[in-house]
């Protein structure tokens, strides 16, 4: 079916307002051609999640922002795949008090006590800072992965947070729905992690009554650097690593039986955990407790 051509200074997103502004008729902005990304917005192409996004913000309220695991997606922090999955399709976008939280299709609204020094902006789109979006994490997310974000904000390596500003960030968001999330949080993360599943092991074997392990600590023979590993019971020789998709691959995997077979030759023992083993934290707690006391 023919359609006119649209306004070329619209671009290839745009809202239903700023269309209408420019003359384009009702009938026109509901041509089966054009998507509709969320309420009030039009597109002629499919678009990425961020842009969408950023459409979003031009039909919303000038004081709105992203938070909760939609500005921690945007922030690049580990979310769980099903939370991932829906942060930015269905964004959470809050509004400070004494604002009515925002209702519309296609959007979570919440009302939050914020002030300017907990906005920021990423990707031109206005959000929450870093450590006030790790405070709402806390009320939305179980305890190891809340554990694996804490870790990934603070690392050594590539850190963006530092502890302090996160229990500055606990203690003025006071008590209330995430507070003991985010204590213990703070009581159990770690600068030396450096994947969320290993963060996520640590928590668990931690929660389960073990003493914490070393993590990402550098094996040597002599002078001569063998490997590094996940996690180390220092005193018992006993190294507990973690195992993705990624060591799946036949390369892969033959280096990783190579470096292995190079520890266990030096005397240590080794525990390979999997994402079936975290799905199962009680067998896991129970297996390593015992190669402890062996």
């Amino acid at each position: 079916m023919w359609h006119s051509e649209l306004p070329a200074h619209l671009g290839d997103a745009f809202t239903v307002a700023r269309a209408r502004k420019s003359g384009v008729s009702s009938g026109r902005l509901q041509a089966k051609h054009l998507e509709a990304p969320f309420h009030g917005t039009r597109a002629t192409r499919t678009l990425d999640d961020i842009a969408a996004l950023q459409l979003l913000f031009e039909v919303l309220p000038s004081h709105a922002f992203a938070c909760g695991a939609t500005a921690a997606s945007l922030q690049g922090m580990p979310l769980p795949a099903a939370i991932e999955l829906v942060a930015l399709k269905r964004p959470t976008i809050g509004v400070p008090l004494p604002h009515n939280r925002i209702r519309r299709p296609q959007v979570a609204g919440r009302a939050l006590a914020v002030s300017d020094d907990t906005l920021t902006e990423v990707r031109g789109i206005r959000c929450t800072t870093l450590a006030r979006t790790w405070v709402d994490l806390g009320a939305v997310l179980p305890l190891p992965r809340f554990v694996a974000v804490t870790d990934h904000l603070i690392a050594r390596r590539g850190g963006r947070a530092s502890v302090q500003s996160l229990r500055d960030a606990h203690v003025a968001a006071g008590a209330g729905r995430g507070s003991r999330i985010r204590a213990e949080g703070l009581a159990l993360c770690s600068d030396g992690a450096e994947s969320p599943r290993e963060s996520e092991t640590r928590t668990l074997l931690v929660l389960g009554g073990l003493p914490v392990p070393e993590t990402n600590v550098d094996i040597f023979s002599d002078t001569r650097f063998v490997a590094r590993v996940d996690m180390l019971y220092r005193a018992e020789r006993l190294i507990v690593e973690y195992d993705g998709e990624y060591h799946q691959t036949d390369a892969q995997w033959r280096k990783d039986q190579a470096r292995r077979a190079e520890l266990i030759s030096l005397g240590y023992r080794l525990v390979v955990v999997t994402s079936s083993d975290i799905d199962d934290p009680r067998t896991l707690v129970a297996r390593v407790r015992r190669l402890l006391l062996a």
